[in-house]
């Protein structure tokens, strides 16, 4: 299972990709600035991944952690500025749509930032785990 890590998070990051060009696209919700920032973090993740899954390049990966981590903490602000909209400290959101509206897709919880909130922190997990080396490679 470890070695179809890389291309997993590759998987996710295709499907995130194409669900935000989706919503973006298809359903014409047009993205906040936060939103903006969590695509150019996962956007590139499609090609350095799918690189590194298709070469078995354990090592290219590490490259894409400073991005998913980053990604990550902007998915978990945008979260909490839509559970309290009076965190939002940096007042992101000047022209466009609010970083605080919610547009919830399922169960009365399930929003935009909360599915990019997943994505980010499955990828990180996987690459780690990519990267994790087995008891028999210690030999």
């Amino acid at each position: 299972m470890r070695r179809y890590a890389l291309s997993l998070a590759w998987l996710i990051s295709l499907i995130g990709t194409l669900g935000s060009l989706y919503f973006s696209l298809i359903l014409h919700l047009e993205p906040c600035h936060l939103c903006w920032y969590q695509r150019i973090c996962l956007f590139p993740l499609i090609f350095i991944l799918g690189f590194a899954a298709w070469k078995h390049n354990k090592p290219a990966a590490l490259y894409t952690l400073p991005q998913v981590l980053i990604g990550l903490i902007f998915a978990g602000y945008h979260m909490l500025i839509q559970i309290s909209p009076s965190l939002d400290i940096a007042q992101f959101c000047g022209q466009g749509p609010s970083c605080t509206e919610q547009h919830t897709l399922g169960f009365g919880w399930v929003s935009i930032p909360a599915l990019s909130l997943c994505a980010f922190g499955t990828i990180l997990i996987l690459i780690l785990w990519s990267q994790a080396k087995m008891p028999s490679e210690e030999l």
